[in-house]
């Protein structure tokens, strides 16, 4: 499943992929945008889902 997050500058939406959340959000503070090139801080509740991707994927040869 994908994710979308909005900018908090422009408004512009970017699409997450769920590889990429589930890799690196649990780890990273900001996603820059693909409008502005502002970055946005990634809320908290989403670097614990993104922990809790990980978590379920252990074992999977992803």
């Amino acid at each position: 499943m994908d994710y979308l997050m909005f900018c908090d500058h422009c408004g512009m939406p970017k699409p997450i992929g769920e590889y990429i959340m589930r890799e690196y959000f649990w780890i990273a503070s900001h996603v820059y945008c693909n409008n502005c090139n502002k970055p946005n801080k990634i809320p908290e509740h989403l670097q614990q889902l993104s922990l809790q991707m990980r978590k379920g994927c252990k074992g999977t040869n992803e």
